[in-house]
C-alpha cells in the first residue's frame, strides 16, 4: 500500500514543481542553471513513474492484501504482470520523447492493471474470514478502489498527451484533472480518519498482532512456570504419601486422615490449574445453537447460588426485552460466568449487587454487567487482557479468564469492552454481540406491557 501511495503521488508532485514552486523560485533568479535542470530531470521522472509503474503499484497492493496466500505464488506473479509494465516503460524510454507522453500507448494496459486491483481487493476482502480483519481490507479496498479509479478517469482517460518543458508544459485533456487535489485531499481525510478510529491499512491490526504474540510469549512463559508449580505439587504429593505410610504403619489413623486431605487439597490445586490452562489456551471453535437470554442468565447464575449467598451478593436482572442469542452457549455461559466470578471477588467479602442488563441498539445486542465492587485501577486497565495478568492476590488465579472472554467475544464477530471502572465506584463490562445474532421476541398483544423486565435473583 505504500508503494501505492508513493507512485500514486509522483503527478502531483511533478505538477506542484511546475505549477507552484519554480514560479515562485525562478523571478528571485536563486537558484543555479544546474540546480534547475536537475529539479526538472526529477519533476519529469517522477511524472514518467506515475503513468507507467502507478497502476502497476496498485495492482500489487491488492495482490499483497490477501488475494492469494501462498507467498511463493504472489512473488512469481508480481514478476510476470511487472513484464508488460516494463516493456511498456522501456518503449518510452527508448523510442520516444523523454518529457512527452502520448497517453493512449499505454492507456490500455493501466486500465488492465487497475481492473486487475480492483478483482484483488474482492478476492482478498472474500477470503478473509477474521471479523475484524475483514472490515479492515473492506476499508482499504474501497479507498483504494475509488482513489484509482478517479485517478485512471482523470488522469488517463482524460489526457491525451503532455509535454513537459523546463518549466512550462502542454497538455492536451478534458480538464478533469484539476480536481485532483479535492480527490487526494479527501482520501486523505478518510485514511486519517480511520486510521484514528479503527486502524486503516492493517497498522492498528499489526500492531495488535504484535501485542497478541508478546502475550503469547508471556503465556509460554507462564505455562513453563506452571510446568514447575505442577512439579513442585507433584514433590508436595510424594513427600505427603510418605508421611501417610509412615502414620498407617504406626497406627497413627488421624495424623494420616490429615495427611491424606492435604493430598487431596494438592490434587484439587493442581487439577484446577491444568484445567484453566487447558480451557483458557486451547482454540476456540463454535458450536452455535439459539437460547433465550432469560435462559441463558438462569443456566448462569443457578449454579453460582452457594457462592453468591456464602458472599451475601444480590443479582438483580434488567432486561428490555426478551429475545433469543444465536451463539456457543457453553463458551458465553462460562464469559459471563468469569465476568460474575470477577464481579464477585472485587467486592472482596463485603456484599453487594451485581446488574445484568440487556440493551439493544442499531449494531449490537449489549449484555451490561456491573457491579459495586473497588473498581479498576487506571494504571491496570490496559494489563487486564493480558494473560497471565491479574489484579487478586491469591494463588487460585492465574489471569487467564478476561483474555479468554476476549477471545471468545472475537470469535462471535463481536467485543468486549469495560465501560466504567473507577476505583471505588465499581465497574461496568459490556458484551457487544453483532444485531444480527439475537432474535427479537414475536411482536406482542397492543395490550401488553412494553415496560422493562427487572428482577432480583437472590435476596439477604
Amino acid at each position: 500500500m505504500g508503494l501505492t501511495l508513493v507512485t500514486g503521488g509522483m503527478a502531483s508532485f511533478a505538477f506542484s514543481i511546475h505549477l507552484t514552486i519554480m514560479p515562485f523560485i525562478l523571478p528571485r533568479y536563486i537558484l543555479p542553471p544546474e540546480l534547475s535542470t536537475v529539479i526538472y530531470q526529477m519533476s519529469v521522472a517522477a511524472m514518467t513513474i506515475y503513468f507507467y509503474l502507478f497502476p502497476y503499484a496498485a495492482c500489487m497492493g491488492a495482490l499483497w492484501l490477501g488475494a492469494i496466500s501462498s507467498i511463493r505464488n504472489r512473488v512469481w506473479l508480481s514478476i510476470a504482470l511487472f513484464i508488460p509494465a516494463l516493456l511498456v516503460l522501456l518503449h518510452h524510454l527508448l523510442y520516444e520523447p523523454w518529457a512527452s507522453f502520448e497517453i493512449s500507448h499505454f492507456r490500455l494496459w493501466a486500465g488492465l492493471y487497475f481492473l486487475l486491483s480492483f478483482v484483488f481487493y474482492g478476492i482478498a476482502f472474500t477470503r478473509e474470514k477474521e471479523f475484524y480483519s475483514k472490515k479492515s481490507k473492506k476499508r482499504v479496498g474501497v479507498t483504494f478502489t475509488l482513489g484509482t479509479l478517479f485517478a485512471f478517469v482523470t488522469d488517463f482517460v482524460g489526457f491525451r498527451s503532455l509535454t513537459m518543458g523546463e518549466w512550462s508544459f502542454e497538455l492536451e485533456s478534458n480538464g478533469a484533472w484539476k480536481y485532483n487535489v479535492v480527490v487526494v485531499l479527501g482520501l486523505l481525510g478518510v485514511i486519517i480518519f480511520y486510521l484514528v478510529k479503527n486502524g486503516f491499512m492493517g497498522i492498528k491490526l499489526r500492531i495488535e498482532r504484535e501485542r497478541m504474540d508478546l502475550s503469547m510469549r508471556a503465556l509460554t512463559m507462564g505455562v513453563s512456570i506452571l510446568n514447575h508449580s505442577i512439579k513442585n505439587e507433584i514433590q508436595k504429593i510424594n513427600y505427603l504419601t510418605e508421611k501417610t505410610e509412615g502414620y498407617i504403619q504406626s497406627g497413627q489413623s488421624d495424623k494420616s486422615l490429615q495427611s491424606l486431605e492435604q493430598i487431596h487439597h494438592v490434587t484439587a490445586h493442581l487439577l484446577d490449574m491444568v484445567g484453566r490452562i487447558k480451557d483458557k489456551a486451547d482454540d476456540i471453535v463454535l458450536s452455535e445453537t439459539q437460547m433465550g437470554i432469560n435462559e441463558l442468565f438462569t443456566a448462569v447464575l443457578q449454579p453460582m447460588q452457594p457462592l453468591l449467598e456464602s458472599r451475601s451478593v444480590q443479582v438483580t436482572i434488567q432486561q428490555e426485552q426478551d429475545g433469543e442469542l444465536i451463539c456457543d452457549t457453553l463458551h458465553i455461559k462460562e464469559t459471563l460466568s468469569n465476568l460474575i466470578q470477577n464481579a464477585v471477588d472485587a467486592m472482596e467479602g463485603k456484599g453487594g449487587i451485581i446488574s445484568l442488563r440487556t440493551v439493544r441498539s442499531k449494531r449490537y445486542l449489549l449484555i451490561e454487567v456491573t457491579d459495586n465492587g473497588s473498581g479498576i485501577p487506571k494504571d491496570q486497565l490496559r494489563k487486564i487482557f493480558e494473560p497471565f495478568y491479574t489484579t487478586k492476590k491469591n494463588a487460585h488465579n492465574h489471569g487467564l479468564g478476561l483474555p479468554y472472554c476476549v477471545s471468545v467475544m472475537r470469535k462471535h464477530g463481536g467485543r468486549l469492552t469495560i465501560e466504567s471502572a473507577e476505583p471505588g465506584n465499581g465497574t461496568t463490562v459490556m458484551l457487544h454481540f453483532p444485531i444480527q445474532r439475537y432474535i427479537a421476541p414475536p411482536e406482542r398483544s397492543m395490550f401488553a406491557s412494553s415496560t422493562p423486565m427487572t428482577k432480583t435473583v437472590n435476596r439477604f
